[in-house]
């Protein structure tokens, strides 16, 4: 075309642009755009937001931040939305500070911050701990005359300082949210309830599940888990369990959260068999499960000096999962505690032939034990091997599990 002496139109322009986009060909399109800018062709506002669009979703993000630096710099006018693009990919990757950025710079450009450009900014500053500053912008929405805050700008803030257990502050704000005449949702309670639990305010936390209804809002798997999760956290166990009960009336599937708190509070009561039958249960269920869920009825049965138990229970994770670190530990840990030396050795061995290094914890516990049962030879060879696959691992004996601690008695604990 160029040759003939055509330049493509805007249109065509914005199709090929795309084109390349879709196909992840953002050189070309960069160099495209470069070339017709040279030629004073015009680039709409559209093409290139859909470009931008297309770089952030694939996380192309410092090119997309690039590629509008340049557009800028060669006379582009971006609008209100191509911000906001930018804004959504630097807060979904934690890059609050360079997206506060942009937002700031909205107006240097004759655009001003829509909606959507408070609730993302918001969002991601409220994510990022900084709930006051979150705050500060609700405060700047209401001074304009186009824009009010709706119930997600709300419930980013209410969430943000939830999580910080700025329960105060989360209550006032939803008071001067409804006062507002702004209704909240299922997932502004959620975070409310969330809350108080995480403080052990029960009383508030119950309060808040029972004003859902007179909103319109119905509990879900996530309302009764964080439920499940406060109660659970002072103690109530029992409590846990009716509202276990609750949601099979109301025919609520309980999630891998669910049976995971509910397991582990159990455990801690030493009710192990009966989060022994919740852990049948969950195995029946579709759900993706993890080691860490079995580990604590598998430490809750070597406790109990339930060896055959446990192993039962660690054979039956090897058909959903792989055992981990903490689940190898646990087993070496409760063997040796029932004077089991050579069955410990062998999960020891075990453990490193699937090629799971093992921690301090592990090693101190089995080498302890065996010098303690008179097998000194045993134990040499157990440090021997363990020094090598700590030095190919790159851990130290010290390196013990985030999760598990051993205590004097070499006894786990959560």
């Amino acid at each position: 075309m160029k040759i003939d002496g055509h330049l493509p139109d805007s249109t065509l322009l914005g199709f090929m642009i795309s084109a390349f986009g879709r196909a992840g060909e953002f050189y070309m399109a960069r160099k495209l755009l470069a070339e017709v800018q040279s030629d004073d062709v015009m680039v709409t506002v559209y093409a290139m937001n859909n470009l931008l669009n297309m770089m952030v979703k694939q996380s192309k993000l410092e090119e997309a931040a690039k590629l509008h630096k340049e557009n800028v710099e060669s006379n582009f006018k971006p609008d209100t939305w191509t911000f906001n693009i930018l804004i959504r990919g630097l807060c979904g990757v934690g890059k609050v500070n360079q997206a506060f950025e942009f937002f700031n710079d909205m107006k240097s450009f004759g655009c001003f911050p829509d909606l959507v450009s408070y609730n993302t900014i918001i969002n991601g500053l409220c994510r990022a701990n900084e709930v006051d500053k979150g705050h500060s912008l609700l405060n700047e929405i209401r001074l304009r005359d186009d824009c009010s805050p709706n119930v997600l700008t709300y419930t980013s803030i209410i969430s943000g300082y939830c999580k910080l257990g700025k329960m105060k502050e989360a209550s006032a704000l939803f008071s001067e949210m409804i006062n507002s005449g702004t209704v909240p949702s299922v997932v502004t309670f959620n975070a409310l309830i969330d809350g108080f639990g995480r403080v052990g305010d029960m009383l508030s936390a119950k309060s808040m599940y029972e004003k859902m209804a007179s909103f319109g809002c119905s509990a879900d798997v996530v309302t009764f888990t964080s439920l499940i999760n406060g109660y659970c956290q002072i103690g109530d166990v029992n409590q846990s369990l009716q509202l276990w009960n609750a949601m099979v009336v109301r025919n609520i599937s309980p999630n891998v959260y669910t049976f995971a708190i509910t397991i582990n509070a159990l455990c801690k009561q030493n009710r192990i068999h009966e989060a022994r039958g919740l852990l049948r249960e969950l195995q029946c269920t579709n759900i993706v499960l993890k080691p860490f869920i079995f580990n604590h009825v598998i430490d809750g049965f070597c406790k109990a000096g339930n060896l055959n138990e446990a192993n039962r229970i660690v054979a039956e994770m090897g058909k959903k999962c792989e055992p981990d670190k903490v689940t190898f530990t646990i087993l070496i840990i409760g063997h040796c505690m029932k004077g089991r030396m050579l069955e410990a050795i062998s999960i020891f061995d075990k453990m490193l032939s699937v090629g799971c290094a093992p921690d301090g914890v592990a090693v101190h516990s089995l080498i302890s034990c065996l010098f303690k049962a008179g097998m000194p030879n045993e134990a040499f060879h157990i440090s021997t091997i363990a020094s090598r696959d700590m030095k190919l691992t790159g851990s130290t004996s010290d390196d013990n599990s985030a999760h598990w601690r051993i205590n004097r008695d070499m006894s786990v604990s959560a």
